[in-house]
């Protein structure tokens, strides 16, 4: 692969395109492009095709590796396409491409600090963002993400069902690679076929993110599942309800592992050991603590340190931190500032024991008359609500308190629920500020491809006319 790259011109620094579902052939494109010297640049296969075009372009890549799937949406933009010398189709012309070039090892000197991926940001906002991870990135995630584990064994079985553009998916693949662990890939996540797939072939790790476990436990397959093989399930990516989390435990019976972190900081930048999930303890609301050479700490926003639980911007330095947002060096000195520390936007605090607990993204924080109202707390106490299947809380204009809490539901299948029933099951559960004040139903909650909801497209129709979105 490495060779048959280097035969296009791809030279040391230069992007390759990946665009297509989860496969082994990811794991070529991925691995023989660093061979080559090449960066990783896998394509999110849910882009329109003018979105696409834009990620391609902004990476200026000269190969495209594409699936027979999106050969079609490729032809549609293939001149609009300037930079790309060279498209290779999976299922046509790979492996006679791959095939017909020399097996020699090239055996570049890469620096451990060159660009390996460049995985692009979910862009809810503006144009997606080409994040740069180096080889020095990568090597010492996987090998904290193996110890996250306790250690794997040799040819245990790992399933990857996350899409490879994304850090949970790409990340964790890798992760189970470098453990030497036997993996079982399927092209995408479809809830049937992961359930029949644990059984089969006796899957005893995975990654799911909060969603993903969400849609397994609602699939009328789940009580027909034997889970006895699981071990370990490594969950994150978005913050999880309680509730949700209790279900998937006593569902799975087998260990948690929760994983904070970002793109930027190639995933995992704290855990949740699983000796710490234990229902009822006030650590399963937790992250858990920094992984081995991450410094992580929380400020104010004058940027000074806060104290034990008190909120503010959680903030990251050390091994795992990206080398910054590709030809954005302005965007690059926003998030790392001249000390090495990213702003995640996220906001959180440190319990006590050193535990960090994430309350939500620090721009969807709702102030109410003055207070802050983090959603993902309120989101917590109403998913336990036995009639809720899934539920988003946003901040709406109210001329009386500034913005107030709405919360957005979706009822479970045949479930009768007012919204009164919602305002009242919230009595005593939470304080009166962080109260929803109305409520809406919906048939389902718009998400992006890696399972976070899109609060930015909810909050849009109830923001028409204003100036700004904060009131």
């Amino acid at each position: 692969m490495a060779n048959a790259l280097h035969a296009e011109g791809v030279v040391p620094g230069e992007r390759v395109c990946f665009l297509d579902k989860s496969s082994d052939a990811a794991f070529e494109v991925m691995i023989g492009s660093g061979k080559a010297g090449g960066v990783f640049t896998p394509v999110n296969w849910r882009l329109a095709p003018p979105e696409i075009a834009y990620v391609v372009n902004d990476a200026r890549a000269s190969v495209l590796v594409i699936g027979e799937e999106y050969a079609e949406t490729v032809e549609s933009i293939r001149g609009d396409l300037p930079d790309v010398e060279k498209v290779v189709c999976l299922e046509r012309d790979y492996a006679s491409w791959r095939d017909a070039a020399d097996d020699a090892d090239p055996r570049l000197d890469t620096p451990e600090q060159e660009t390996a991926w460049q995985l692009y940001s979910s862009g809810t906002t503006g144009h997606p963002k080409g994040v740069e991870l180096t080889h020095h990135n990568l090597i010492t995630g996987m090998s904290g993400g193996v110890q996250g584990f306790g250690g794997f064994q040799t040819g245990e079985v790992a399933l990857i069902s996350a899409p490879f553009y994304h850090i949970g998916g790409a990340g964790y693949a890798l992760a189970c690679l470098f453990g030497g662990l036997s993996l079982v890939v399927t092209r995408e996540f479809v809830p049937g076929e992961i359930l029949k797939l644990i059984g089969e072939q006796r899957v005893q790790y995975s990654f799911w993110v909060p969603a993903m476990m969400l849609f397994l436990l609602q699939h009328p397959d789940c009580a027909r599942t034997d889970f006895s093989s699981l071990e370990a399930i490594l969950y994150g990516a978005s913050p999880i309800p309680e509730e949700l989390l209790k279900q998937a435990m006593d569902t799975f019976d087998c260990e948690f592992i929760q994983a904070y972190g970002l793109t930027e900081t190639t995933g995992a930048l704290t855990l949740l050991a699983g000796r710490e999930h234990v229902v009822g303890s006030p650590r399963l609301r937790s992250c858990g603590k920094p992984v081995f050479g991450m410094e992580v700490r929380v400020v104010d926003g004058e940027g000074r340190t806060c104290q034990t639980r008190e909120v503010g911007e959680i903030q990251a330095r050390g091994a795992l931190v990206m080398k910054g947002y590709w030809a954005r060096p302005e965007a690059t000195s926003e998030a790392i500032d001249d000390e090495g520390w990213f702003s995640s936007g996220d906001a959180g605090f440190f319990d006590e024991d050193g535990f960090l607990y994430i309350h939500d993204r620090v721009k969807d924080m709702i102030v109410s008359g003055g207070e802050n109202v983090y959603p993902a707390e309120v989101e917590s106490v109403l998913f336990a609500h036995p009639a809720i299947a899934d539920v988003a809380v946003i901040g709406v204009p109210s001329d009386q308190w500034g913005e107030e809490v709405k919360a957005v539901v979706v009822r479970s299948p045949d479930a009768e629920l007012s919204d009164q029933d919602v305002l009242d099951y919230c009595e005593g559960r939470l304080a009166g500020y962080k109260r929803p004040r109305s409520v809406d139903f919906v048939d389902e909650l718009p998400r992006n491809p890696t399972g976070k909801i899109l609060k930015r497209e909810l909050r849009e129709k109830y923001w028409e006319g204003e100036s700004r979105r904060v009131h």
